[in-house]
């Protein structure tokens, strides 16, 4: 990832990352996915996917998502 991006968020919950990033871009937030998992990990319980936000909206990014129940 380039720099100045950072993870605000992992799982395995592909659906649950596309939620998060929605959520954050209706905020205004500008968030990317970066998907880890490759037909190779598709059944290991620590491939993941991550969402990931400019480091200048971190805090307003989580602070978003404590607000939810995702």
């Amino acid at each position: 990832m380039a720099e100045g991006w950072m993870v605000i968020h992992s799982s395995n919950d592909s659906t649950k990352a596309e939620m998060i990033k929605s959520l954050l871009e209706d905020d205004e937030i500008p968030a990317v996915i970066i998907n880890k998992m490759d037909s190779m990990q598709l059944h290991s319980s620590n491939a993941e996917v991550e969402v990931h936000v400019q480091q200048d909206d971190v805090i307003k990014a989580k602070y978003i998502l404590s607000k939810t129940d995702l």
